[in-house]
């Protein structure tokens, strides 16, 4: 089994590098390929169970982009065939149109989900998201932390339909991606230890329908503790 981490020297805010420890210690038999940006990714030529990359700085961003753009019809055609993926925080919008820059200029994304990110570098936006996975009737919970807001058609292909927190942007119920096997999501978390269930889908999505869940007592108390707190309408999402 083969995961692949995309740019793991620069894509790696807010601790979501550990979902990939985490699922490591779920498949500790199991091949991470670390690709840094400076090399062709493993999944052009060859077949992966897992595409993952996580939030990065702005100007991160920008590389990104430039470095997947010659790929951007292999993505497509990995997502049409089903293969896993997981993006994390801003790593969503690389996959989308066009980031609108405080500037007035723009950033052409790899134009495979339709939306646009705007940024506002003085007004950070932190809160909470409590919402519902429908493939497994789970409630997902996770974190926000990001200097853009987002427009976008999703709301038949989100990842989750918000009950608490915001989607795409404050006016929006819909947060982020689902589309074949591949998340995109503005959530932070990081999103699988604070998850078990969309761990468990994770992981028999990709064929590990016999690996145990790392630490699953603990994990999932953890987000039972978790959830309690999100539903709670006395403890404010933003």
């Amino acid at each position: 089994m083969i995961i692949e981490i995309l740019y793991p020297e620069h894509a790696n805010l807010f601790g979501d590098m550990s979902n990939m420890r985490y699922l490591q210690a779920c498949l500790p038999d199991a091949e991470f390929l670390r690709t840094p940006m400076t090399e062709v990714p493993y999944f052009v030529n060859h077949k992966v169970d897992l595409l993952y990359m996580g939030p990065m700085t702005e100007r991160t961003q920008q590389r990104a982009i430039l470095a997947l753009m010659p790929f951007a019809d292999r993505i497509k055609e990995m997502i049409q065939d089903g293969t896993p993926m997981l993006f994390t925080g801003n790593a969503m919008e690389v996959l989308g149109h066009n980031i609108h820059l405080e500037s007035g200029n723009s950033i052409h994304g790899l134009g495979i989900l339709p939306m646009n990110a705007k940024q506002d570098m003085f007004h950070r936006y932190n809160g909470l998201v409590l919402g519902h996975f429908s493939p497994i009737e789970a409630d997902i919970v996770g974190f926000k932390s990001q200097f853009t807001s987002a427009t976008g058609e999703n709301a038949d292909c989100a990842f989750v339909k918000v009950e608490r927190g915001i989607g795409l942007n404050k006016q929006s119920k819909y947060e982020g991606f689902f589309m074949g096997n591949m998340i995109a999501t503005y959530l932070i978390g990081p999103l699988l230890i604070l998850n078990p269930a969309l761990t468990r889908w994770l992981l028999d999505t990709m064929g590990a329908t016999d690996a145990p869940l790392a630490f699953e007592e603990a994990v999932t108390d953890a987000y039972t503790r978790r959830l309690a707190e999100f539903c709670d309408p006395q403890v404010d999402v933003e």
